[in-house]
């Protein structure tokens, strides 16, 4: 007797082999996690190539296409043609974009680092001289002030931590050579990626069309349509706020007299690119380094970085991101909050776009259900308020 499989039999199938799926993967993420934890890092460290790849491309998307339609679409050439030379052009843009600015930047950040290094020991004595000085003046017990900076030699090992670490940090910074080869490979794989993109795209939608019901692949190809709008705005507008903020930060500190204006605004831009804790992240080493120097300008930095976050909190960031990741305040801090725990500082930056994807997803999922059940929420909260409106007038 040859056995039929029918429809029922069929999803019954599919729901069970889900399950079990699941059930095997908790019991490796229970059981097993350290060497689950050692496997995905092994595999996350030989994929860090094609990530940065993918990076790459989805950035530079909007430029390839731009010159495609722009600069090269009156051209007598095969759009293949078209696309790799705009994929080539923007590529070659970004990179010489990236290497003026770190021309710009890395020298004076070089001899920003190499005048702190050489001067802190001053800057330590002379904090040291101003403590005692404050101490006096406020008739605190300086002798056990001065016992205790002795016996530990706290400002011997200040000054010799920061004259060693900081050569040793820029040191292991020009031997990472794997991650030079990582990058190296990620713009070739970035290239092959945009000159590739229709066909890499029609792939996997036919991949997403096979696997998935119809309904379902329907879903998943507009949710990663979506996926990508809500990543686009977030990085390039994050990207321009950070840029915008590092500006102003070092006019004003340079109008102010803060010393290492380079230095502190560059420190700004970067961790200005974290929502929610960016800010304050930026702003602590900064008015460390200003209160050894001196304590009073310290205080000012800490105030004008206060007010220039205020600034972009409440103006520049709306008006250059709006509202366009539809997640509440709460869903941003728990994003940074949870993507910080699981991935440190590149889980605070992508934890944001990820959740309001998800978020999305859910809210979606939610309404169809709700659709589906013929609830209508609001409807019943309004029969409700009625209700106990004319209870309270009786």
């Amino acid at each position: 007797m040859r056995f039929k499989m029918t429809d029922e039999i069929h999803k019954k199938v599919w729901m069970y082999s889900i399950i079990v799926a699941v059930g095997i993967l908790l019991y490796f993420a229970l059981y097993r996690f350290q060497q689950l934890a050692s496997f995905f890092s092994s595999f996350f460290s030989l994929l860090m190539p094609f990530i940065l790849g993918f990076a790459i491309a989805f950035i530079l998307n909007g430029p390839m296409m731009f010159f495609e339609a722009k600069l090269f679409g009156k051209l007598r050439c095969s759009k293949q043609v078209k696309r790799n030379l705009s994929a080539l052009l923007s590529l070659v843009l970004f990179i010489a974009i990236v290497c003026f600015l770190l021309a710009l930047l890395i020298p004076q950040l070089v001899e920003s680092i190499a005048s702190l290094v050489k001067s802190f020991p001053g800057y330590a004595a002379d904090f040291q001289v101003f403590a005692i000085d404050f101490m006096k003046e406020h008739d605190i017990n300086v002798e056990i002030i001065n016992k205790f900076i002795s016996d530990y030699n706290i400002v011997g090992k200040l000054t010799e931590f920061v004259t060693s670490a900081l050569p040793q940090m820029a040191k292991l910074t020009y031997q990472l050579g794997s991650t030079l080869l990582n990058v190296l490979l990620g713009i070739i794989s970035g290239l092959y990626m945009m000159m590739d993109k229709e066909r890499l795209l029609r792939y996997f939608k036919k991949l997403n069309y096979a696997v998935f019901p119809k309904n379902v692949a329907e879903y998943t190809h507009r949710l990663m349509l979506s996926s990508s709008q809500i990543f686009n705005n977030f990085i390039i507008g994050k990207a321009i706020d950070s840029l915008i903020i590092g500006i102003l930060c070092y006019v004003g500190s340079v109008l102010l007299g803060f010393p290492y204006a380079i230095l502190l605004s560059v420190v700004v831009v970067v961790t200005n690119m974290i929502p929610v804790f960016g800010p304050f992240i930026g702003a602590i080493p900064g008015v460390v380094l200003l209160f050894i120097i001196h304590p009073i300008t310290a205080v000012y930095y800490a105030l004008f970085i206060l007010v220039l976050q205020q600034f972009d909190g409440n103006i520049l960031g709306p008006l250059i991101l709006g509202d366009k990741l539809g997640l509440p305040s709460i869903g941003i801090l728990f994003s940074v909050v949870i993507g910080g725990g699981l991935f440190n500082v590149v889980g605070m930056f992508i934890g944001v776009p990820c959740f309001a994807v998800i978020y999305m997803a859910v809210r979606e999922w939610t309404h169809y259900r709700l659709e589906k059940r013929q609830v209508d929420l609001e409807a019943s909260s309004q029969s409700v308020h009625d209700a106990m409106h004319i209870e309270m007038v009786d």
